[in-house]
């Protein structure tokens, strides 16, 4: 079994603490450190700030928390640009993390201030399925990464893209709501790795046939379990399906990430203190969630939270910590899991 790979969710304005955090987390061995994307004053510009940790780190691996395909916010060919770029400065160490956005009542208060539009699910979901299929074909990709084995690339085959040998390079498409008339744009080297966040069916097949992980959030053992199974199924028929051509391997499947809140202290005493707080800042609702499905506890009870979840399958852990820039608590953390498998 592999060891399991912890990454760290960031959000917050205090730019020299995201850059110290970010140095940190290398340091004490996080496999990831993911920035959100927002307009509203949660947060900087996430590209902007995930490129200046480019040169003041070595090996983590760098992206947003969820990206957005959204016609209405950005061109996706800038973005397939900017990923393309991203992935060639940093040596290889973007990871494309997307989906297709929170709840309507949730997340219309973010975009609505500034003109776009977020479309009910059923629409966003196909905003999302079109957009990603053309992501792909822009950044080169056709088939699942192979992360044991990174200095191999995927073969390039450009049939279902290309229009005549004549311009064996151009993409051409032309959907409801994306749209490309002989766009060319350079393959990046290593192939960009792509997380889709899912919890819905629709979704789910989305992620069964175009992630390289897959990303479920803020469920129990149990509950991941159940979704697992029905995971684990949909990548089968994705498998067996004789027109797809999105996997290399016709037995590979999806890495299995769950994203958890997480408050972890070293005494009772402190773990309660942590929870006011917790109460206080997020309110009744998110303060029964957190405690419900969050790894939430002193460190041997996060280390057998933690064992149970690798057991069922998961290989990657992404976190949210209370205060996301807390090194106390990324540090315990670490300490916690280690050697866990």
């Amino acid at each position: 079994m592999n060891q399991p790979k912890y990454c760290l969710e960031i959000w917050g304005r205090d730019y020299d603490r995201i850059k110290d955090t970010c140095i940190l987390a290398e340091e004490l061995g996080y496999y990831g450190y993911f920035y959100g994307e927002s307009l509203t004053n949660l947060d900087l510009d996430c590209w902007t700030v995930l490129s200046t940790l480019i040169p003041i780190t070595k090996t983590i691996k760098l992206g947003p928390v969820i990206t957005y395909i959204n016609p209405d916010y950005r061109s996706l060919a800038l973005l397939a640009k900017q990923s393309i770029t991203f992935q060639d400065i940093s040596y290889g160490r973007l990871e494309f993390r997307t989906g297709a956005g929170a709840k309507l009542k949730y997340s219309v208060s973010w975009w609505d201030p500034y003109g776009i539009d977020y479309p009910e699910p059923q629409k966003r979901i196909a905003i999302f399925e079109e957009g990603l299929s053309l992501f792909r074909k822009y950044i080169g990709r056709n088939f699942l990464v192979n992360f044991d084995k990174n200095d191999i690339q995927s073969p390039k085959t450009q049939k279902e893209i290309d229009r005549s040998d004549e311009h064996s390079n151009a993409i051409y498409h032309d959907g409801k709501y994306f749209r490309a008339t002989g766009a060319e744009m350079e393959k990046s080297v290593p192939d960009i790795p792509i997380t889709i966040a899912a919890n819905g069916t629709k979704m789910m097949r989305i992620a069964a046939r175009f992630a390289d992980i897959w990303e479920s959030s803020y469920l129990t053992p149990m509950e991941f379990s159940a979704k697992n199974r029905k995971f684990e199924e949909m990548s089968k028929q994705e498998n067996s399906n004789k027109d797809s051509k999105t996997r290399g391997n016709p037995n590979s499947s999806p890495k299995r990430s769950i994203e958890l809140d997480v408050i972890i202290a070293n005494s009772n005493k402190e773990l309660q203190d942590q929870k006011k707080v917790l109460a206080v800042e997020r309110g009744p609702k998110a303060y029964r969630q957190v405690l419900q499905k969050g790894l939430v506890g002193t460190p041997k009870e996060i280390q057998s939270k933690i064992s149970a979840y690798i057991k069922l399958g998961i290989d990657q852990f992404f976190l949210a910590f209370q205060d996301p820039l807390d090194p106390k608590s990324m540090e315990l953390f670490m300490q916690s899991v280690k050697g866990v498998k």
